[in-house]
């Protein structure tokens, strides 16, 4: 095999690393964020701050952008990008970060679901049993705690709604973008939602904050370092993968985010039972015999 054989799957394993990294350290990002700012304004910075980011590479790129792809970017910053940063944030201002990371883990799952129902994507039989192992990982999550004594989180609702999202935007960039390079679509993606999170922020009151408060900043670098990384670098690197392999395998770096998160919970302080690790671990089981799963 040449070098430039393996140079493929050599960048295709520092991808998943990078984006498993970044997107599972975001979680204890949005909760340092929340510390100040509301879940909408987090959201929203969020947005915004990788807008603004991709400004230069939109207007660089813009002449290889045609009329049909607007409204694929739209539908992909809505579901991939917008809506989730809100989604979660939301989740975060009631749930451990850690526990918010393990659930993010069903994104795999609802790849898989949506892409048998809505793009078409080939049912293998093999799949059922990983999926009836991952539902039963995210309902324990759901009401997991101090020794397996349950009470069902309803906040956790937020996040998997966010990971149904995902689902969504996956299938939609890997057979709407094909044809641009992941720069290109990213900066497409972010100009059109970009104004909608400028909105949200001037509706939520945030230019009017007394930014003399210097209490306020630490919480603002965090809530940036989210747009800069989470959602600029991170998508950029994620929408490569997808081109690169599927829309499957590309949600498989769930397998890492969640034990990135847990590692920053545990770091800050946070409680973690053991029920929760427990079904974190079924559920990517779950996940890891959908993927495995061959016709």
């Amino acid at each position: 095999m040449t070098s430039t054989q393996k140079t493929p799957a050599l960048w295709i394993i520092l991808a998943i690393a990078a984006i498993s990294l970044i997107w599972g350290s975001s979680f204890i990002l949005v909760k340092k964020s929340l510390s100040t700012y509301s879940a909408m304004e987090v959201g929203a910075l969020r947005i915004a701050s990788a807008a603004l980011f991709f400004c230069p590479f939109f207007f660089k790129r813009r002449k290889y952008i045609q009329k049909q792809h607007w409204p694929s970017f739209l539908l992909a910053g809505l579901t991939g990008n917008l809506f989730p940063a809100i989604l979660f944030s939301i989740a975060g201002e009631h749930l451990p970060s850690a526990l918010s990371g393990m659930l993010n883990a069903f994104t795999p799952l609802f790849t898989l679901i949506i892409g048998v129902a809505l793009f078409h994507q080939k049912f293998v039989l093999k799949q059922t049993g990983g999926i009836i192992l991952g539902l039963i990982g995210c309902i324990g999550l759901l009401v997991a705690g101090k020794s397996f004594s349950f009470q069902f989180n309803y906040h956790a609702l937020w996040v998997i709604l966010a990971t149904f999202l995902y689902g969504i935007n996956l299938h939609t960039v890997k057979s709407k973008f094909a044809d641009l390079h992941p720069l290109t679509s990213t900066a497409g993606v972010f100009m059109m939602i970009g104004p909608l999170a400028l909105g949200l922020l001037a509706y939520s009151g945030f230019f009017n904050r007394p930014w003399s408060d210097h209490a306020q900043m630490w919480p603002l670098v965090a809530a940036i370092a989210l747009g800069l990384f989470g959602s600029a670098l991170a998508m950029v690197l994620f929408n490569q993968l997808i081109k690169w392999t599927s829309a499957i395998v590309a949600s498989s770096v769930t397998y890492l985010i969640p034990i990135v998160a847990v590692a920053w919970g545990l770091f800050d302080g946070e409680t973690i039972y053991w029920s929760q690790i427990v079904f974190m671990f079924i559920l990517l089981w779950g996940v890891y015999q959908v993927n495995n799963s061959k016709s």
